[in-house]
């Protein structure tokens, strides 16, 4: 048995706790609407009031959910994690980690589903407090060492990799990954209208092309992101190890997309922990059918489709709220801090948006052969491209007639800043317009497009796509394109990816 570790950072998290809950809720107007029933119930039962406050988040969009129950859910989870918490002992903590695993899975489950509403520092407070705790668990490791001679104030200013005891992937697992991830492109598409490109473009020249509405145009900026520390030797995002280690050695949760494209049959969302997702769709050798090679004609259909299917996406999540840690590695381009000028029509299929106060961040992980099928954003967008290489291809505002917008579906979601086209259909059928040349890629096999359908239905049903005018280009490391306001645009990653995209207006 080993020397106890001192867990002093979780005993002030857990006291901190306490009273925070332990405060009068009839008093707190952002959770009494709740009722008075559950609030009695709250500390007594919380698993039955999460129950309730997870059903009230689904009878009802989103962002008509009132407040009270995305507090009640946190309230919830927070009571259900003093409770675990309890049952162990600094001893029992020290000798067996499993206690952390449901720990993280209710904080994240909050953090998810609520934002953590009202309790968001306090959150943040605990995923602090487990970090520690991770890596104080291994006394003889040089990470807790250096804890304890720096002390608290300078550890939070410099957090190191935190690795944890027991799990599939072992700490000497982790350490054992590879120095990072597959970055060569297997079937490098032929570009025949190339995006414009420039070099440490300065923000006034940047505020320059986006005071003209003429001048909004796509554009791959070099250069302007290189000194961000996702790039550095210690804190790459290439290396698989570090971003295990920042997610508590795998333990966080992430929300993950399954299949190819959002507009695929069979197409859905889970939530995985990030080790499941690591070992299921980044680490397992590329296929055939996933890593862009030009021969999945070769492959039975079936198995194609399986193989598609099984792509998990990390796509449009703000993983930096959820792990601030990553958060430091990367800073807002200038470029969002202009002020674009507005466009003389608001671009068809494209809605109008309330001025944001900061830029949106969207983290976008996962393997090669994933897609972002043609579609629209309300936003300007700065995407930042970390890690391997993703092809785009972007049309104008007026090419919309062609893109041949979706409408609303049978669900009642509105999909009109979707193309009914799938691209890489299109491409099958007019070889003018493909980027793989005569032998095709990865992309001519499977269809992002709902129904899919052959040549010759493709060119009745689409006969204006062909003819829309369009740019195209490889997103490389440390590069950015701007993707203006109400452009289509369409994404396939070339290798195992990691973008950052920054929308404002």
């Amino acid at each position: 048995m080993r020397h106890p570790t001192s867990f002093s950072g979780l005993r002030e998290t857990v006291r901190e706790t306490r009273e925070a809950l332990n405060e009068a809720p009839f008093n707190d107007l952002s959770i009494i609407g709740a009722g008075r029933a559950a609030l009695d119930l709250l500390s007594r039962d919380p698993e039955t009031c999460m129950q309730l406050a997870y059903q009230q988040l689904h009878a009802v969009p989103y962002k008509e959910v009132k407040t009270c129950w995305l507090r009640l859910y946190t309230d919830a989870a927070l009571w259900m994690v003093l409770a675990v918490i309890n049952k162990f002992d600094d001893q029992e903590r020290n000798d067996d980690d499993d206690w952390m695993a449901p720990v993280v899975k209710m904080l994240d489950m909050a953090l998810i589903l609520t934002g953590a509403a009202g309790r968001e520092a306090l959150v943040d407070t605990w995923f602090e407090a487990l970090e520690e705790a991770a890596a104080l668990m291994r006394p003889n490791s040089m990470e807790a060492e250096e804890r304890k001679a720096r002390g608290k104030e300078t550890q939070e200013a410099e957090e190191d990799e935190r690795p944890a005891k027991r799990s599939k992937l072992s700490h000497d697992e982790v350490d054992a990954l590879s120095d990072c991830f597959p970055d060569t492109i297997s079937n490098r598409p032929t570009l025949r209208y190339p995006i414009c490109r420039a070099r440490n473009l300065s923000h006034l020249s940047f505020q320059n092309k986006v005071a003209n509405p003429a001048m909004q145009t796509p554009l791959i900026i070099e250069g302007s992101i290189e000194h961000w520390t996702a790039f550095g030797p210690a804190t790459a995002w290439k290396n698989p190890s570090y971003l295990m280690r920042k997610t508590l050695n795998g333990r966080r949760l992430i929300p993950v997309e399954v299949g190819r494209s959002y507009t695929d049959e069979g197409w859905g969302q889970k939530i995985l922990t990030f080790k499941d997702f690591m070992e299921r769709y980044m680490l397992k050798k590329p296929s055939p059918a996933t890593d862009g090679d030009a021969t999945t004609d070769a492959l039975d259909p079936a198995e194609v489709k399986q193989q598609e299917e099984a792509k998990g996406y990390l796509a449009q999540h703000d993983l930096f709220v959820q792990i601030p840690a990553l958060r430091e590695n990367i800073t807002v381009p200038d470029y969002c801090f202009t002020s674009p000028a507005p466009q003389p029509e608001n671009p068809a299929n494209v809605k109008a948006v309330e001025k944001l106060e900061e830029p949106l961040m969207n983290a976008w992980f996962g393997p090669a052969g994933t897609i972002s099928p043609l579609h629209t954003d309300p936003y300007h967008n700065i995407l930042a491209q970390v890690v391997g290489y993703k092809y785009v291809r972007l049309y104008a505002p007026e090419e919309t007639p062609k893109m041949y917008p979706r409408g609303t579906e049978g669900n009642g979601i509105d999909m009109s800043n979707t193309s009914q086209v799938g691209l890489s259909e299109a491409m099958a059928v007019w070889p003018e317009i493909s980027c793989w040349g005569p032998a095709g890629g990865a992309d001519a096999v499977g269809a992002e497009s709902k129904g899919g359908g052959d040549k010759d239905d493709i060119a009745e049903r689409f006969p204006l796509f062909a003819g829309a005018k369009y740019s195209e280009g490889v997103l490389g490391p440390g590069e950015c394109l701007y993707i203006p306001r109400g452009w289509w645009h369409y994404v396939q990653s070339l290798t195992t990816s990691f973008s950052v995209s920054f929308w404002w207006n």
